[in-house]
């Protein structure tokens, strides 16, 4: 299975990223936050006890499905556990045990991929910052609220009544700060741009984490998240932690931006 995220692997698998899911990347963006905090909230019912309200929460999911994740869940049925995907019947007891088992844990796992999909754009995003800017922005509001400001710098400039050079000078003490219409198109923009690179990710981020061991570790996690749940009793739901590391990259990125037109 995690010759699938090799190089040959992941192009094939990530070059069906071009059409529909291209079109749902931007509303798919947006809803990582909320998401997260769907999986914030199931911890916390898990930690009252209310397992079943938390796997509840735990199987939703905002958002689009792409194709990508479709091929990624028919791969690992296939690949990995050998059941079918073409929609026959499974006459073995234990197989259809697996199948069912494997619903849950598998919908979990392609889910995460976002959150690495997340993290190499913001990481693009901030190597962009640091060259164009001098500024670590590591996702959209901070390179957007960067751009923003350039470019309300560099109007103002070419605005200033003592010519360009002094006016300069000028900005370079006294900051000017762009309107809201400014700030919101150049969020935007950046929102979608960062949302696209993010559904492309994939080429990036699937050979080193295969490389590094990163894939075949989250692997061996899904197998045992199976395997638990086709016992009697499951104590503790699937919940990958990769979902609330990723998420520290997006409050570096809204406390950057935020703090940048205060």
């Amino acid at each position: 299975m995690t010759s699938n995220y090799g190089w040959p692997g992941a192009v094939a698998l990530n070059r069906l990223a071009w059409g529909g899911d291209v079109l749902v990347a931007p509303i798919n963006f947006l809803m990582g936050f909320p998401n997260f905090l769907l999986r914030v909230c199931a911890l916390l019912l898990e930690l009252v006890r209310a397992r079943r309200a938390a796997r509840w929460l735990l199987r939703r999911h905002l958002g689009f499905p792409t194709k990508v994740q479709a091929a990624l869940t028919a791969r690992i049925k296939a690949d990995l556990l050998a059941l079918p995907v073409d929609g026959a019947e499974i006459s073995d007891p234990f197989l259809r045990r697996v199948a069912a088992a494997a619903e849950e844990p598998i919908t979990i796992y392609v889910q995460t991929r976002n959150v690495a999909a997340d993290i190499t754009a913001g990481t693009l995003a901030a190597i962009v910052g640091i060259v164009a800017f001098s500024q670590f922005t590591p996702g959209s509001i901070s390179t957007g609220a960067a751009i923003a400001q350039a470019f309300a710098r560099e109007q103002a400039v070419a605005e200033f009544v003592l010519g360009e050079t002094a006016g300069r000078l000028f900005y370079a003490m006294f900051p000017v700060q762009p309107s809201p219409t400014v700030i919101v198109a150049t969020l935007l923009a950046v929102m979608i741009t960062i949302a696209v690179v993010a559904a492309f990710s994939g080429f990036v981020h699937d050979p080193l984490q295969a490389r590094t061991g990163i894939h075949r570790r989250r692997l061996t996690q899904l197998l045992e998240a199976i395997e638990t749940a086709t016992g009697p009793a499951v104590d503790k739901a699937y919940r990958p932690k990769d979902v609330f590391f990723g998420r520290v990259y997006d409050f570096v990125d809204w406390l950057k931006g935020w703090l940048s037109f205060w």
